[in-house]
């Protein structure tokens, strides 16, 4: 009888270690920038148009180890921008997979939305005071089009085509959400 409950709290306990984040991040964020470039038009209109979104990927790890995430986009013309706020490492919100894990020094995230998908990869030194990263996006090979809402201005948008450009990356001190 004592096997399955040893059993039942050990699965318990293993998603939160599993993405715990390292005790050099706390206290710490991280942010990264690239630009996505899109073939895309808003929904209903009849042309696809290249368009080149800037993007921003911010993390904090707080004092007790706690992840807070923040996405943020300008729209292709500049008008707009907008940004999508995740606390934890699991799967929430309307994304329907938003996860964060840790792995020594190193950060996988994904998101996946409409038929499109993104994964960010980010490589800390051995002090988690530099990192690099690498962003990597596709869209369903089986659509002609997947729709998704704007982060930006909120409309519904289609995309026919999607591609992360270099990203740069850069570690600081301290709660950049706090101001």
């Amino acid at each position: 009888m004592k096997k399955p409950a040893f059993f039942a709290i050990a699965i318990a306990i293993l998603p939160a270690t599993a993405f715990a984040a390292p005790r050099g991040m706390y206290g710490k964020h991280f942010k990264m920038t690239w630009t996505e470039t899109r073939s895309q038009r808003i929904a209903g209109q009849t042309a696809f148009r290249p368009v080149s979104i800037p993007c921003t990927y911010t993390v904090y790890v707080g004092t007790e180890g706690k992840v807070f995430k923040r996405m943020s986009v300008v729209s292709s013309t500049g008008r707009a921008s907008g940004s999508q706020d995740r606390v934890g490492t699991k799967p929430s919100g309307n994304v329907s997979a938003n996860t964060a894990s840790f792995s020594g020094n190193t950060l996988i995230a994904t998101a996946s939305f409409g038929g499109a998908a993104r994964r960010i990869q980010v490589t800390f030194d051995g002090n988690f005071s530099s990192c690099s990263a690498q962003v990597t996006t596709a869209k369903l090979a089986s659509a002609k089009s997947v729709a998704m809402r704007s982060i930006a201005s909120g409309a519904t948008i289609e995309i026919e085509s999607v591609s992360a450009g270099a990203a740069s990356c850069s570690v600081g001190q301290g709660n950049p959400f706090a101001n």
